[in-house]
């Protein structure tokens, strides 16, 4: 999909900046993250991605109907209400990294159709 029909260039660079904002925050908050067994990790990242599964199929509904924005208007309140479900269930800064890409995303798309 060609994102200079999603937002104005001027707008992509700056939507660009704010998806790896994120990034750059987990790696600063890694080491100051409690250091906890192998195994604890995995389970919280297998939980993790069993609670975007359903946010990413909700925020994907949005992205892919972004030039027809009636479509996309009737699909962000389920992408919201996702979004805002998952942000109390995630445990770990990928997840949440994650999250916070898919939000803007989404938002995105609901800038651009008012």
């Amino acid at each position: 999909m060609n994102m200079s029909l999603l937002v104005p260039r001027s707008g992509l660079r700056r939507t660009l900046l704010a998806s790896l904002l994120p990034l750059a925050l987990v790696a600063c908050q890694k080491s100051a993250e409690k250091e906890s067994g192998l195994g604890e990790q995995v389970a919280s990242a297998a939980a993790d991605t069993r609670v975007l599964k359903d946010v990413q199929e909700a925020a994907n509904a949005v992205l892919r109907s972004a030039d027809d924005c009636d479509a996309a208007k009737a699909a962000l309140p389920e992408a919201n209400r996702r979004l805002d479900e998952a942000a109390g269930k995630l445990t770990t800064a990928t997840g949440r990294t994650t999250l916070d890409a898919l939000r803007t995303q989404v938002a995105t798309v609901a800038r651009n159709c008012p």
